[in-house]
């Protein structure tokens, strides 16, 4: 299929390395930064045109799919410009930056003839889907999960959009915790209520986002799950979510070990992925999943409602400020 980038920041060289492994041709590049955009094209050797006006481009290269990679308050607006021309998007996490764009986007997917998806690729790591498989046959009582990675002023240098409530709309729920949490609600379910709060401990000069954040969340059946994730941390550590079987026995998942009771289950080479210990890397088998779902007309799953969920989840915890309040 003929695929266009829009955004030529780090996360596109992902989605260019796997769109080159599944063979599919990349038509054209977009950044506003023309220059990131021909750096790809060369260091890939891509035959691809080059434009500053993604709206321009989806005019004249009418591709058959965009993948969105800019900064986290352009998403909604250039995927609804896109479902609107009827071409298929998928678009880099998170889905949106507000619930009006949430809803936005939810309603243009629902009335384009193409497909939308968002790349919530750590659903795809063996161990998160297995501890899923166990919560569908098993159940699941109670559960926790943790992200604690370091992020220091260097890295929210590198782009101005980051570290502030405008752009980037939030700090480590939305960017770093976001996949993690979302994992919570898959393998737990969709929780009702949610107390949380949120701080910024190590960065208070460089950003005016939280890098610390807590909750307790309350799910419809009366149980309950624990979210904790900072960047404040010393080094980064791999994300981890433990919980209680109903038949009581405790698992530990992280990208690349879990542990069931006494069993140890290791999962180092996974063929189709860039395993990374600490944060995952299963982009590509989400980018085939996506584009076989196009071809054969299955509907994608991580569709705009599912990556809307944990978009509410993060905009509730905001909202909290230590109080219990219903999911928004």
């Amino acid at each position: 299929m003929r695929v266009a980038i829009i955004g030529c920041g780090s996360i596109s060289s992902t989605h260019i390395k796997a769109l080159i492994g599944s063979g599919e041709e990349i038509a054209a590049l977009c950044d506003i930064e023309e220059e990131k955009a021909f750096e790809k094209k060369s260091k890939y050797e891509l035959n691809s045109a080059v434009y500053t006006d993604y709206k321009k481009m989806l005019d004249e290269v009418r591709p058959d799919s965009v993948h969105i990679c800019t900064p986290h308050y352009l998403h909604a607006e250039m995927a609804v410009e896109a479902l609107g021309r009827d071409i298929n998007v998928l678009c880099e996490k998170p889905l949106a930056i507000s619930v009006r764009d949430c809803e936005a986007v939810v309603e243009a997917a629902s009335k384009s003839k193409a497909s939308y998806g968002v790349c919530l690729q750590n659903r795809y790591e063996p161990n998160m889907k297995k501890l899923r498989e166990m919560a569908e046959s098993i159940g699941i009582e109670a559960a926790f999960g943790t992200v604690v990675w370091k992020r220091n002023e260097d890295y929210y240098s590198k782009g101005a959009w980051r570290g502030r409530w405008d752009t980037e709309g939030g700090g480590v729920m939305i960017n770093q915790a976001l996949h993690t949490l979302d994992l919570m609600q898959w393998i737990c379910g969709m929780p009702e209520y949610v107390t949380s709060s949120i701080d910024n401990y190590h960065l208070k000069d460089a950003i005016e986002v939280e890098d610390t954040a807590s909750a307790v969340f309350e799910l419809p059946d009366g149980r309950k799950f624990n979210f904790f994730a900072t960047t404040a941390g010393g080094v980064d550590f791999p994300v981890q979510i433990r919980a209680r079987l109903n038949d009581r026995r405790i698992v530990n998942a992280e990208n690349n070990m879990m542990t069931c009771g006494k069993e140890i289950i290791s999962t180092d080479e996974v063929t189709g992925t860039e395993l990374k210990s600490v944060w995952g890397g299963c982009h590509r088998l989400l980018i085939e999943d996506f584009y076989d779902c196009v071809r054969t007309g299955r509907h994608f799953a991580i569709d705009a409602p599912e990556a809307s969920k944990v978009i509410r989840l993060i905009l509730s915890m905001y909202a909290s400020d230590g109080s219990r309040i219903h999911v928004l």
